[in-house]
């Protein structure tokens, strides 16, 4: 029984390797402001300009948000040599602010997207099994059949 546990956590973690490995992605081919409200402003250590929808971003570049209402979606692109894409990330700000567009995204719902309620059910399950005793428990009833 344990055999089994065991097998299905290594299945689990087998699974949600490439789940792991792209949130702590760094090198990404595209960073671009897909969405935006309010005052949206960029800048390259410059004056600030008003963001475009659809503007490439540059790692290490300021993007300023104010106003009540204000937010931004960054959406991160890795694409392959025809330029199809392989994965992406989204990164949602929403509070006034400076940031800084750096070269890491994790996504905010890891767990909802791809292979993440595979890889629950996995880890569940091997720790359902595995929550057992070795010994049997013997039958449900001991009382007489009719």
């Amino acid at each position: 029984m344990k055999q089994l546990a065991y097998a299905m956590l290594a299945a689990g973690v087998l699974f949600a390797s490439p789940a792991f490995a792209q949130q702590g992605k760094s090198a990404w081919d595209k960073i671009v402001l897909e969405d935006k409200a309010g005052n949206v402003m960029t800048s390259t250590g410059g004056d600030y300009q008003t963001a475009l929808l659809g503007q490439n971003l540059a790692v290490g570049e300021y993007m300023m948000l104010s106003g009540d209402k204000a937010l931004a979606k960054v959406v991160y692109y890795e694409l392959d040599d025809n330029g199809k894409v392989l994965h992406k990330c989204v990164r949602d700000y929403t509070d006034p602010n400076t940031y800084i567009i750096d070269a890491s995204c994790v996504p905010a719902a890891a767990w909802a997207s791809g292979n993440g309620p595979m890889i629950g059910a996995a880890v569940v399950a091997a720790l359902l099994l595995g929550s057992g005793g070795d010994t049997d428990p013997g039958p449900i009833s001991a009382g007489p059949r009719n």
